[in-house]
């Protein structure tokens, strides 16, 4: 599954970044969701990847989002997103509320990963997933 944080806001969005933003339920800067790996959710990301970060995570990173806030049956809604079913399938708050990355943002978030803090982190996704929350 895919973590995905919207890390830029509204000013200066084109109509059709504004629309994969709000099918993703990012409508808010630092709104985080989980989505499958599939491959629609794929080109979802690469189109708005100037203005999100995303990367896999572990079941570990995943457990501490959903407990932010406040949902308790983790497990059953992470084996949910592996089986590729969406949050609002599984009757459940698509869209959490993050903090900004303790220790602030290293690079810039204009330019895409590893330049800047924009785009696929890949692997280090974890690690960031862990300052946000």
């Amino acid at each position: 599954m895919y973590a995905v944080l919207r890390i830029r806001g509204k000013v200066g969005l084109s109509k059709d970044i504004e629309d994969t933003l709000k099918m993703l339920n990012l409508k808010r800067k630092f709104n985080c969701t989980l989505v499958p790996e599939t491959d629609d959710y794929r080109g979802m990301l690469k189109k708005v990847q100037n203005y999100i970060t995303w990367g896999s995570i572990n079941k570990d990173t995943a457990k501490k989002i959903l407990s932010k806030e406040g949902i308790e049956d983790a497990s059953k809604i992470i084996e949910g997103l592996e089986e590729g079913k969406t949050l609002g399938k599984m009757d459940v708050k698509r869209t959490f509320s993050m903090s900004p990355p303790s220790g602030g943002f290293k690079k810039t978030t204009k330019k895409i990963y590893p330049k800047g803090e924009a785009g696929n982190r890949g692997e280090n996704a974890d690690v960031f997933f862990k300052k946000v929350v």
